[in-house]
């Protein structure tokens, strides 16, 4: 793993020499794993190419197992795969009845793998005996499943709602309705107890064991499937679409930012420490942003601008002299505070806006 000294503040670029459907990264951070024709693997600190594990088609969502052991990946023609994340030997595969494979996840102790289907289930497997001991009924076909932090629960995402179960014994605890548009594990996020899902072109932050819609808030309208992530400490949102990853915090739901990328986004991850940023681009471009310490920068309208601070405890005050106010809440002459607040997350630090007069 990179060290605080090694962290790089020019972004790493990587070509997977193809289209490109997913990345993500090894629970160390060593590695970031990719989803196309074929899963290739590829070093953080220099993107050279470690390994590349030819799938009979493609690859459309990937994860990485907390302990470090397992890669896993659904396929677009219905094959669940999981691969030992050290020496690339396959060690799992599955395929029901070649229905396209939506959202892979694995449960915190790493022993159980979900799988979401377009044949309208998910399925849930046990990586050692390779078996399956449950089958999940979303409301139609399935576009996500994800494990509760935990591994308690298990989300569901169908195009019209999001239902969760008890992960020991499959039985439905609660089914909300609610839109859900982006396929592939990229629109519906676990928070403690609580759901993120892209709805109506909107965040909405559900409670879990109700369904109640504690907040929610707008985010750019697109004609591309939308996609977000969230580090662990859940201080801002990652929304990304089109070409553009712009930042949302969670306790204002203000936009704190963007990256634009080069290419249309087919899918962002977080390392598990949250210092780095995987921005894997449609055409094969994966850019890896270092987001420690907690700078995200962007050019547009021919300046740059700065989203910062996000753990610092004391107030501090940037001034931002920004032409482009239809791009970010930081215009005119304004100020971007961070301070300590409290919130549904915690006592946190958070980011206000202020005129100066």
């Amino acid at each position: 793993m990179l060290t605080m000294g090694q962290e790089r503040q020019d972004p790493m670029e990587i070509d997977v020499g193809g289209r490109l459907y997913a990345v993500t990264f090894s629970a160390n951070g060593e590695y970031i794993w990719s989803g196309g024709r074929d899963v290739q693997v590829w070093r953080v600190q220099d993107g050279m190419q470690m390994a590349a594990i030819r799938t009979r088609t493609t690859s459309g969502c990937l994860a990485a197992s907390k302990d470090g052991k397992w890669i896993a990946a659904g396929t677009h023609q219905g094959d669940v795969l999981v691969w030992n994340a050290k020496t690339h030997k396959q060690v799992f595969a599955r395929n029901e009845d070649s229905c396209a494979i939506s959202g892979v996840d694995f449960s915190p102790d790493s022993t159980r793998l979900v799988s979401a289907s377009y044949n309208c289930t998910a399925a849930v497997w046990d990586i050692a005996s390779r078996k399956k001991v449950h089958t999940l009924h979303p409301k139609g076909p399935g576009i996500a499943a994800k494990y509760s932090p935990q591994g308690d629960r298990i989300a569901t995402a169908s195009p019209r709602s999001v239902r969760v179960y008890d992960s020991n014994d499959g039985h439905l605890l609660v089914d909300i309705e609610v839109t859900v548009a982006t396929p592939f594990n990229a629109g519906l996020l676990w928070f403690n107890n609580y759901l993120l899902v892209i709805s109506d072109g909107k965040i909405k932050h559900l409670e879990a064991s109700t369904g109640t819609v504690i907040s929610e808030w707008p985010v750019p309208d697109t004609v591309s499937s939308p996609r977000i992530t969230t580090p662990k400490h859940g201080e801002f949102i990652a929304f990304s679409a089109e070409r553009t990853v712009t930042f949302w915090d969670t306790s204002t739901h203000a936009q704190l930012g963007l990256i634009q990328h080069s290419e249309d986004i087919a899918s962002t991850a977080l390392s598990s420490d949250d210092r780095f940023l995987a921005i894997g681009g449609k055409a094969g471009k994966i850019t890896i942003q270092s987001l420690s310490p907690i700078t995200v920068s962007s050019i547009y309208c021919g300046i740059i601008r700065y989203l910062s601070c996000f753990f610092t405890p004391t107030i501090t005050t940037h001034r931002i002299q920004s032409p482009c106010p239809v791009y970010t809440p930081l215009f005119g002459n304004q100020t971007f505070t961070s301070t300590t607040r409290s919130s549904i997350y915690g006592t946190r630090t958070s980011s206000q806006t202020r005129r100066q007069c």
